[in-house]
């Protein structure tokens, strides 16, 4: 399993994903807390509740919580975790027409070669990073 957030500002949540068609998709399930997505050959994606400043505040010292606020373009900005089973399936959900345009993906320092598919001004931690 590997994860990325999806960063958005104050309305993004779960709800953002609505509009999405998950194309070779077996089984979409959803409810308050997720939105699962389950493909041929065991590959799923899960978009798990999104999360304020505060409640994420506590996974960052609190200079460090400070410096990363300052790379977003958002005034109340809103995480979604992303986990999903391999790197093409990521790449398949984040193709798809209907993927939300105005938000970032912080992949924690690690360069997944989404700037192949994504554009990368718009991917935490690659520069550069530039307002949206």
């Amino acid at each position: 399993m590997q994860w990325v957030f999806l960063i958005g500002d104050q309305p993004f949540s779960l709800n953002s994903f609505s509009k999405m068609k998950f194309e070779n998709s077996k089984k979409i399930l959803k409810n308050a807390e997720q939105l699962e997505i389950c493909y041929n050959d065991n590959d799923y994606a899960i978009f798990y509740k999104e999360d304020n400043a505060d409640n994420m505040r506590n996974n960052f010292e609190t200079s460090e919580f400070e410096k990363y606020l300052q790379k977003l373009p958002f005034d109340n900005p809103r995480w979604i975790m992303l986990k999903y089973s391999n790197i093409k399936t990521l790449k398949k959900i984040i193709c798809e027409k209907y993927f939300p345009k105005d938000i970032i993906i912080d992949c924690d320092g690690v360069n997944l070669g989404l700037e192949e598919v994504f554009d990368i001004s718009r991917i935490i931690e690659t520069e550069p990073l530039y307002k949206l």
